[in-house]
């Protein structure tokens, strides 16, 4: 029972980040605003809930199968990422250079305030 609780509280956030992405035509994803306003919850409470927590850990075992349609995917735009491989590698080094300097600095700014 604990992990339809929690799977049910996961879909119901997604659902009401679909919900107010389409409501005010934002350009996020309501998955993402979904796991925005869970990361808002777990900082108000400061602790993950039993059912959460169980769940999280029974999809994050099967997180590699969210993979296969993607990569499926990819095959379908071969010509177009033989014609753009400069653009892509170049957004892809840019955003791991960007999400390096982000975490350096989450990290830093936290270790000074945390226990880190």
């Amino acid at each position: 029972m604990n992990i339809l609780y929690g799977f049910l509280i996961l879909v119901g956030l997604q659902l009401f980040g679909d919900l107010l992405s389409h409501t005010f035509s934002l350009p996020v994803p309501g998955a993402v605003i979904g796991m925005l306003i869970m990361l808002a919850i777990l900082f108000i409470r400061k602790t993950v809930d039993e059912p959460i927590a169980v769940t999280a850990d029974g999809l994050i075992k099967y997180i590699g199968l969210l993979f296969v349609p993607a990569g499926a995917g990819i095959s379908v735009y071969l010509g177009l990422i033989a014609d753009q491989w400069i653009v892509i590698l170049a957004a892809s080094f840019g955003s791991t250079f960007l999400t390096l300097l982000s975490c350096a600095w989450l990290f830093r700014l936290l270790s000074k305030n945390g226990e880190a």
